[in-house]
């Protein structure tokens, strides 16, 4: 997943069939701070409060829903092309330092409630 043109989430798929059912894109603000920010220690501010969130020149791209199948791995799609198929070194360097600066919490690392991690956690970049 990119955003402005920066890796923020790699899914390399290996086999897992993901995603496994139709996206969606969705925007909340919710209280996470028991679990979500740095394992409970940090807490949110509420003398910020009331948050809002807001989306500038979103664009959203994808096979549609129902279509499905292994058509949506047709070369038809420009995810499917090359390019798509991995990182570029300069990504790669992106995407790590956009998770140690930015990335609060990783589900794949929580082994509290995910004792054995969903398979697409076994892939790193």
């Amino acid at each position: 997943f990119l955003v402005d043109e920066i890796p923020i989430r790699v899914f390399m798929n290996k086999g897992v069939a993901y995603p496994s059912k139709a996206m969606q894109v969705m925007g909340s603000l919710w209280n996470g701070e028991d679990w979500a920010t740095n394992g409970g220690k940090d807490k949110i501010n509420w003398m910020y409060a009331p948050f809002t969130a807001s989306f500038r020149t979103f664009s959203i791209d994808g096979c549609p829903a129902f279509e499905g199948g292994p058509q949506c791995y047709s070369s038809k799609y420009w995810w499917n092309g090359g390019g798509y198929a991995g990182l570029s070194p300069k990504q790669i360097l992106a995407y790590r330092m956009i998770r140690k600066r930015h990335l609060v919490y990783d589900y794949c690392t929580d082994r509290r409630r995910y004792p054995v991690p969903p398979p697409e956690c076994s892939q790193t970049v």
